[in-house]
């Protein structure tokens, strides 16, 4: 994995086809390249919703520990509760820099230090919950298009993915990080066996989850977005959660425009300089990240 600058000409303020972008990610080393490929897979070729919509079932999912459940709801003061949408456009703002500034450089380090000073200060978010995070980030993405019926990402995608997060990780001096994907499964599974049940906090927290990415889009979209992030959770998260199955009608009607999209994406163009950064950040493109995430009351 590349500890310099990523490749600029991947993040040129220019438009090419979504062809042009998979002809892209073909030639570039799926290691090597692991955070060009995963920009252009993540932040160029997919929806910012959709993106949104992967993460937080991600994120749901590690409420499974009632231990995080309880350190994100705080008997209802933590911020993805009282400020949902903030919280999430600050991760998602924060991802949007990991992917734009890569690793080895005092620019990205100094990125990935801020956000384990929020860690520390919000504290209880251990090394072992850090690790099941990244795991989510990896395999959740997957996870929630195929939840509606499609492979949205090819196997490089995920390949590059896989390493853009473990390199995440190890940016952020996280120990015992799994090496391969199926050791980071089997430590996911393991760790989950362990720690999993259903507890109030969950649900209370996945709650919160889902007013922030309602916020995200127009007010008579939010019902729409709000069920397809529950339905696009698996059924064991939603148990976890406390919260009923769905009927699947948004399934039913998603899996058909998922394709579409799928297959139109190749034929329309496509920004290379597209990021989570302008998507999300409520702070400009150059966002002060001592202003961004965890703010210690006065």
């Amino acid at each position: 994995m590349s500890n310099s600058a990523p490749l600029q000409q991947y993040y040129e303020a220019r438009r090419a086809s979504g062809l042009e972008v998979k002809q892209m990610i073909d030639e570039l080393d799926p290691v090597d390249n692991a955070v060009e490929i995963t920009h252009l897979s993540m932040e160029v070729l997919t929806p910012p919703l959709l993106g949104y919509l992967g993460y937080s079932a991600g994120f749901a999912r590690t409420l499974g520990n009632p231990a995080v459940a309880h350190r994100i709801w705080r008997n209802g003061e933590g911020d993805q509760i009282v400020a949902s949408a903030r919280r999430d456009v600050d991760t998602l703002a924060f991802f949007g820099l990991f992917m734009r500034y890569g690793f080895g450089t005092d620019k990205a380090q100094g990125i990935y230090d801020r956000v384990q000073d929020i860690h520390r200060t919000v504290k209880g978010i251990g090394n072992e919950t850090q690790v099941h995070v990244l795991g989510m980030l990896i395999f959740d993405q997957e996870r929630f298009a195929k939840n509606y019926g499609h492979e949205w990402f090819s196997d490089k995608e995920n390949e590059a993915r896989f390493h853009f997060w473990v390199g995440v990780g190890k940016a952020m001096r996280l120990k015992d990080v799994p090496e391969t994907r199926e050791e980071f499964l089997t430590w996911i599974d393991d760790y989950e066996k362990r720690w999993f049940e259903p507890s109030e906090a969950a649900h209370e927290s996945f709650k919160g989850l889902i007013k922030g990415v309602s916020e995200y889009v127009p007010l008579p979209l939010r019902p729409a977005v709000r069920e397809l992030l529950i339905e696009g959770t698996s059924a064991e998260v939603r148990e976890l959660c406390l919260f009923d199955s769905p009927l699947p009608v948004g399934k039913f009607a998603m899996n058909p425009i998922v394709k579409v999209l799928a297959t139109a994406r190749l034929g329309a163009f496509h920004r290379l300089d597209a990021s989570w950064v302008t998507s999300f950040s409520r702070l400009g493109e150059d966002p002060d990240i001592s202003a961004m995430g965890y703010q210690p009351k006065a």
